[in-house]
């Protein structure tokens, strides 16, 4: 046991060595000062690039894709106990390729694959957030997807994704501090078919060929199962929401960072839109978001169509970063108007990396009608403004 966990431990540093020498994670992966240098600039040729769309396949497709540069999954939900109090949680996933080949060796420590996890809950009434990050190497079973059909898996050490049938999957992650002891452990279980962004699932990031990502979500994931927090485990249920995107270079020059919405409401409407900014405040105004509506097609959201306007800001006190705070956003071609506040202000993640990802209520009129909801929103490149 104690050479198992040398081992293992020597792995890890390793591949945390590797993660900061890389040329992924060293430009900044989810970094908010460096976060262009990846999903901008010259793409390695090697790599494979997201010019069209593509015929998904599943499960074969909520795995890997190893001939893209860069990947992940964000699990995202809002929950509530029986009792009424309300949490967020944020279960993510990445994958960073160091190299587009690898040679065949006989060492099993040998991987040019590098993951790194977040995992956060937000404990709206005691207005606590608490954030924790893992990395590891690709080799040894320590971290990577799989598919057995028809199920699939996805995993860092034991923070893991596993789908047990078609329809329900399972997410459990747990800090590695004693105090405070933080976990989850949800059956997510899928009601609605996969929904593809932008082209059939091409989502431009910019107008070059190429500065593309494969993007879909799966939304509306009816959630059961507990929260731990310290000593208290909490029965809870609520919706979550995931994102699988993968590509290799995506960002055009001059995009310093994003404001993105994932929003479900309870006409079971769902929304997912984005500002790709500039460092003047100006976005890019070739991005398309998603209307979702029961039993209809997936609509694309033009630019042209929405209107966000920030109404308040939050300065955190532990990196100085001022963010957004609250927003109205009007999407007057369909009819909404709705406001987005957090439900706790301080939802910054405190990883290697900081950026500001949390649950948000939202109220508003949807055709005139009057709707609730809740959903999740991530700040990046609001580095000390």
């Amino acid at each position: 046991m104690i050479a198992k966990f040398i081992i293992k431990s020597f792995v890890f540093f390793c591949g945390l060595l590797l993660v900061y020498l890389s040329e992924g994670f060293t430009s900044g992966y989810r970094t908010q000062r460096n976060i262009v240098s990846l999903l901008s600039g010259k793409a390695d040729p090697r790599f494979k690039r997201a010019t069209k769309p593509m015929k998904f396949q599943f499960p074969r497709d909520h795995v890997a894709h190893l001939d893209y540069k860069t990947e992940w999954w964000y699990y995202t939900g809002n929950l509530q106990s029986y009792d009424g109090r309300n949490y967020g949680y944020q279960l993510t996933f990445f994958r960073n390729s160091l190299a587009p080949e690898f040679l065949s060796r006989s060492s099993e420590f040998a991987s040019n694959q590098m993951y790194m996890a977040h995992f956060a809950v937000t404990d709206v009434a005691h207005k606590k957030y608490r954030s924790f990050e893992r990395y590891s190497r690709g080799s040894i079973g320590l971290a990577g997807t799989k598919v057995d059909h028809p199920n699939y898996s996805i995993w860092l050490e034991d923070w893991s994704v596993t789908q047990k049938t078609d329809k329900t999957i399972d997410l459990f992650a747990v800090n590695d501090a004693t105090d405070p002891i933080v976990v989850i452990d949800l059956t997510l279980t899928q009601t609605r078919n996969p929904v593809f962004h932008g082209n059939k699932g091409l989502s431009q990031k910019g107008p070059e060929v190429g500065n593309a990502n494969h993007y879909y979500s799966l939304i509306g994931l009816e959630s059961v199962g507990t929260i731990q927090i310290n000593k208290e485990q909490i029965n809870v249920t609520g919706t979550s929401w995931m994102d699988h995107e993968f590509g290799t270079s995506s960002l055009s020059e001059g995009i310093v960072g994003w404001d993105w919405f994932s929003i479900q409401l309870d006409n079971d409407v769902a929304i997912m839109l984005a500002r790709l900014r500039f460092q003047d405040g100006t976005d890019w105004k070739g991005f398309q978001g998603s209307l979702i509506q029961p039993d209809q097609p997936t609509e694309k959201i033009s630019r042209s169509d929405f209107v966000v306007q920030q109404t308040s800001r939050w300065k955190s006190p532990k990196s100085g970063n001022i963010y957004p705070s609250g927003w109205v956003i009007r999407l007057e071609r369909f009819r909404i108007d709705i406001q987005v506040e957090p439900m706790v202000k301080d939802q910054e993640f405190q990883g290697s990396f900081k950026y500001w990802e949390g649950a948000v209520r939202v109220k508003g009129t949807f055709k005139e009608e009057l709707v609730r909801g809740t959903g999740y929103v991530e700040l990046t490149g609001y580095q000390n403004n």
